[in-house]
């Protein structure tokens, strides 16, 4: 029976319970379409503010020439190039440098500008407060049309070198379409709950959007988690280093206790003429496992500094605990290890040094290297101590003594 067949007294209910129902799954519709939208927008905003920071954070603290880019502009075509060619890692697509007055300096587009007066507000405005500032462009945004890609984010942030000193602001343009893509069909097949569904059946998308959403944050954030750590070896690579020690050199009021053991493996070049890269990259893997067995805990960090120099740092110690760490250290680095039936004893020299109040980390990483080239230069497979009596000694030749 059709509802022409039912009477007028309960025909008129159910045609407004069914147009209540229709308004309200529409209403529904819409509001979980705008919370879709937002959540989303939200995520590739947060995601290209991760990758902006990352790129930006390498440009600065591996580029000597970044002061006399991002202050005058003046940047050398191979420059340029090798910019754009690290693009591609964290998805960027163009940057743009400003001055410390908010003047722009220099563009990816088109390389090195003449003269401007061009200022930016925003740009300004980072510098002043030290805060980012990110901005969401879809297909649909006007300003889009500079750009190549349907959607991006414009990250402005700080540009500061790894003294701590700021010297203007970046503007990155980080490409963040395929996340998008991948969050719209994440959810195409939620428009047919929505049509159909009840409210019950709405809260099924919901968490499958949720879901989905960490899945995808959760699989950008190990993209970005690799940039940290040493393939080979599985310890902290030099950027993260750098990254640590810019950390706890932050707070000028506390900048003493912390230890640092600079290890330098021994004739490695040696190792690798006579048997092989290949067992040179295992000799590698077998000292960064000494390096972590032999930490006190988890808050200690073991980094690979070079090629076949290691760094580990270590919070709140003093002399004392450092010399137990590296008694561990040498200890487990005299036991032979193997390679086709025979036995080889590692060689390790050690620098090591307990940072003071008065220190930065220029100088902490100094007074370390200065140990661990006393160590090599005198006869290697030792620790030595930094002491002030170091200073100065190879001021007359300080050569690279070989590995």
């Amino acid at each position: 029976m059709g509802l022409t067949g039912l009477s007028p007294k309960y025909r008129n209910p159910l045609l407004l319970a069914l147009a209540g129902a229709a308004a309200l799954v529409l209403l529904f519709t819409v509001a979980f379409d705008a919370l879709i939208d937002w959540q989303a927008q939200m995520a590739l905003r947060k995601s290209a503010e991760i990758r902006a920071q990352s790129w930006a954070r390498n440009f600065l603290e591996t580029t000597p020439s970044a002061r006399r880019m991002v202050e005058k502009g003046v940047a050398t075509s191979s420059e340029i190039n090798r910019f754009k060619d690290s693009f591609a890692l964290v998805g960027v697509i163009r940057f743009v440098m400003f001055n410390k007055d908010g003047m722009q300096t220099l563009l990816s587009d088109s390389g090195v500008l003449e003269p401007t007066r061009l200022f930016n507000g925003k740009a300004q405005e980072v510098i002043q407060t030290g805060q980012p500032a990110v901005f969401f462009h879809d297909h649909d945004d006007e300003e889009a049309s500079a750009v190549s890609v349907d959607t991006y984010v414009e990250v402005y942030l700080p540009a500061d070198l790894p003294s701590g000193e700021r010297i203007g602001a970046l503007e990155v343009y980080v490409d963040v379409s395929d996340f998008e893509e991948a969050l719209e069909e994440s959810f195409q097949w939620m428009s047919g709950y929505l049509i159909i569904g009840t409210m019950a059946v709405l809260l099924l998308p919901a968490s499958a959007y949720v879901r989905r959403t960490r899945q995808l944050m959760r699989k950008d954030k190990q993209l970005l988690e690799l940039t940290r750590y040493d393939h080979l070896t599985g310890v902290l690579n030099r950027d993260s280093v750098s990254k640590f020690l810019d950390e706890q050199f932050a707070d000028s009021t506390d900048r003493g206790n912390l230890g640092i053991l600079f290890v330098d493996v021994d004739h490695f070049k040696q190792v690798n003429d006579q048997f092989g890269h290949a067992c040179g990259d295992r000799l590698l893997k077998h000292v960064a496992d000494i390096l972590r067995l032999s930490t006190r805990s988890k808050d200690d960090v073991v980094g690979r500094f070079g090629g076949d120099e290691f760094v580990i740092m270590f919070q709140n110690t003093t002399l004392q605990e450092i010399r137990q760490l590296y008694r561990r250290v040498m200890e487990a680095a005299s036991k032979p290890c193997q390679r086709e039936g025979t036995d080889y004893v590692l060689s390790l020299s050690i620098g090591a040094y307990v940072t003071s109040d008065g220190d930065t980390r220029q100088s902490a990483l100094h007074r370390a290297d200065l140990a661990v080239y006393a160590a090599k230069r005198q006869g290697r497979n030792r620790v030595v101590e930094y002491s002030r009596d170091l200073e100065g000694l190879f001021s007359q030749e300080k050569t690279k003594v070989p590995a």
